[in-house]
């Protein structure tokens, strides 16, 4: 999933930014391991819920490398869609998928290739019937040409979904022939963070990142409830960041995800759930 929110409006003191409250269905955030990957190698992406209602879900993914003509998945030969199901407030789900093998012919002449789209589509069951004629297809399986028209433009049809009870979002993945690919940051919380926070009151989470990154690197910050002071933060290899937030008034936990974005294609995720007395 792309992140890119940024905040243009001054917040003052002890204000929180409305874009790092998570209160709907959503899809928070996903991670490709690794994020750069050889056609067909199979990479493992795990896709962080927010589920307030706790209703049963279905999840879609689907692997697309369009380069004008189409998904190159559509032709078999990966792991390219795979349909689940998912239970729980925070579920995780993690998939393994691939890239086609035709990538072989063509990144010899191109290099590195970062076009190979990730979708993830979340649906409270039966809130998606356009969907219900796509499986889960891996190397041996040819996509119709009814899932290959779906699926190769979700944005044709992303305006006939719900406006509730669905999340939709994507994620860009490196393809390379490379013998020492790209790997994802880390990030490390200090053991001084909270493990439980104050009705109303300010709190403080403190991380340090390690891993080889973009200038514009940062953290991104969700929570539940509350909210935190800004949507992001840049950060640099070995710096102590340091997230200001405000703990909800009005529930008795609040669940906290950090991100932490490379900038180059590579994420690291933390998250928590934390008691509020």
């Amino acid at each position: 999933m792309v992140i890119a929110w940024l905040l243009f409006t001054a917040l003052g003191c002890g204000e929180t930014s409305p874009e790092t409250l998570v209160d709907e269905l959503r899809a928070v955030v996903s991670v490709a391991n690794p994020p750069e990957v050889q056609p067909r190698e199979i990479f493992e992406y795990t896709t962080y819920v927010y589920n307030p209602d706790e209703k049963p879900l279905e999840l879609l993914t689907w692997v697309c490398t369009n380069l004008g003509e189409g998904c190159l998945e559509a032709a078999g030969g990966s792991e390219s869609v795979v349909r689940s199901n998912l239970e729980g407030v925070a579920p995780t789900a993690t998939r393994s998928l691939s890239t086609s093998p035709s990538l072989f012919g063509i990144l010899p002449e191109t290099g590195p290739l970062t076009a190979t789209q990730v979708w993830t589509l979340i649906c409270e069951e039966g809130a998606c019937p356009q969907l219900d004629g796509v499986q889960t297809m891996g190397e041996n399986d040819t996509w119709s040409q009814d899932t290959q028209d779906l699926l190769g433009d979700p944005l044709s049809w992303m305006a006939e979904l719900p406006t509730s009870g669905v999340s939709l979002a994507y994620q860009l993945l490196t393809t390379s022939l490379s013998e020492e690919p790209h790997q994802n940051p880390r990030m490390q919380a200090s053991p001084n963070n909270p493990t439980a926070l104050k009705k109303g009151e300010a709190f403080s989470l403190e991380f340090r990142v390690s891993g080889t990154f973009a200038e514009d690197a940062r953290l991104y910050n969700y929570i539940s409830a509350g909210g935190f002071e800004m949507t992001d933060t840049f950060v640099n290899v070995d710096d102590c960041t340091i997230i200001n937030g405000i703990a909800p008034e009005d529930v008795d936990e609040a669940i906290v995800w950090i991100v932490l974005l490379d900038g180059l294609g590579g994420a690291d995720v933390w998250t928590t759930t934390l008691e509020v007395r």
